[in-house]
């Protein structure tokens, strides 16, 4: 297994994943919880890029620990310390980095993201 910093996975999570992710069913509940949570635009896109991040942060998690993939597991797996201990450095990386991770994007991607928040 290759050992990958918080920050590359972020990294990784960028570009066609990012907005892929953005239209499926799941993505698409995401972004009116988003759009309440955030003050500003950037805030908002911070809050995606989180949750994105910890969306397959949690299915590689239950995954590692052998757990089934059902709801119940995954409030299980949520509810628990390791999966705390990984957001708050999730939080942190994309806290941290934003302009990093934004780098990664070109200025059409950029656009997009900024029209999801408008």
């Amino acid at each position: 297994m290759k050992n990958t910093t918080c920050l590359q996975y972020c990294i990784n999570g960028m570009y066609d994943k990012l907005f892929n992710f953005v239209k499926t069913q799941d993505g698409r509940k995401l972004i009116p919880v988003f759009k309440k949570l955030g003050a500003t635009t950037e805030d908002r896109i911070k809050e995606l890029l989180i949750g994105y991040n910890s969306y397959f942060m949690v299915q590689a998690g239950m995954q590692l620990k052998g757990m089934p993939k059902h709801p119940l597991s995954v409030i299980e797996f949520m509810g628990s310390e390791d999966f705390s201990a990984l957001h708050d450095e999730l939080t942190k990386t994309v806290q941290d980095n934003y302009p990093i991770l934004m780098s990664y994007l070109n200025r059409k991607q950029k656009r997009k993201l900024e029209v999801l928040f408008v």
